[in-house]
């Protein structure tokens, strides 16, 4: 498949139609939906909003941005200025709760508590990244189109953090689910989905190779980091958008791992509009994958 007409099928993402630009006003607490807009794989935030469940994903970028199309209206050209540029790989792409969305943002009407994210990034390596982690705890709460999934979490006694977490923050948890699921494990076990042989079909920015922590670094490519002893990434197990999600927290060792588990429970933002990380031995976080 040519470079090309890869992008115009990973971009349908953010394919749209013209719509009109009233606005409904945002609900107070949790029914709001949010909107992001940030740009280098989520590295520097743009513009955020607070956003009315029951209108589209465009109308409710308009109200945080000034967006331009092309192609008819078909296609997010511009946000507030910046404009994709297909000669140099750059494109705006977008996300829900965490998922790289499969409905152009005309066509998916937003939901209480969905997380809408845009992000203008390199796409020349990853035309498509399934499931990135920065909208933690999503999507295991709201899911993804509205419906709510039934989320099990995996792992040692320190996975209880992660569990205890998500069930705090309203998700829906099982004993075992083989579609939505956090999994807390060594790299011995996770390097089967996380190996960096083939990080750009599964759209990895940290993947695994032979026990080594590698980052994509953007135009630099993908790197070793032999600072990193644990990561956090996200991979869609099924074949269908929106309809599974796991996110793999493994380490080197088993205290490694953990260390990683307790950063995602207790402290959120620090992988706020992540799309996957590296971590020290002590669970603090020094590589983003995407990001120089």
């Amino acid at each position: 498949m040519g470079a090309r007409h890869a992008l115009g099928l990973g971009l349908t993402v953010a394919a749209v139609a013209a719509c009109g630009s009233s606005l409904a006003k945002a609900p107070s607490g949790p029914r709001a939906a949010t909107v992001t807009v940030t740009r280098g794989f989520g590295g520097r935030t743009l513009s955020a909003a607070r956003a009315a469940p029951g209108q589209s994903a465009l109308t409710a970028l308009r109200r945080v941005s000034r967006v331009s199309t092309s192609y008819g209206g078909r296609f997010v050209e511009a946000i507030d200025g910046l404009s994709g540029n297909p000669s140099q790989g750059m494109a705006w792409l977008y996300f829900v709760n965490g998922i790289q969305a499969s409905f152009g943002s005309a066509d998916y009407t937003l939901h209480p508590g969905d997380r809408e994210w845009w992000d203008y990034r390199y796409w020349n390596d990853l035309i498509q990244v399934p499931v990135a982690i920065g909208a933690w705890p999503e999507p295991f709460v709201h899911g993804y189109g509205g419906t709510r999934p039934a989320v099990s979490v995996s792992g040692p006694a320190c996975a209880g953090a992660v569990r205890a977490a998500l069930r705090k923050a309203g998700a829906r948890l099982v004993r075992t689910s083989r579609d939505w699921s956090v999994r807390v494990e060594t790299f011995a076990r996770a390097a089967s989905e996380l190996s960096s042989s083939a990080w750009q079909g599964r759209g990895l920015t940290v993947s695994l190779d032979h026990g080594r922590i590698m980052v994509y670094r953007g135009r630099a490519g993908l790197r070793p980091d032999p600072r990193a002893h644990a990561l956090i990434a996200g991979r869609q197990p099924g074949p269908t958008t929106g309809k599974s999600a796991e996110i793999v927290v493994a380490g080197d060792t088993t205290a490694a791992a953990c260390a990683a588990a307790h950063t995602l429970a207790a402290d959120p933002a620090a992988v706020r509009d992540a799309y996957a990380v590296a971590l020290d031995a002590s669970g603090h976080v020094i590589a983003y994958g995407g990001r120089p």
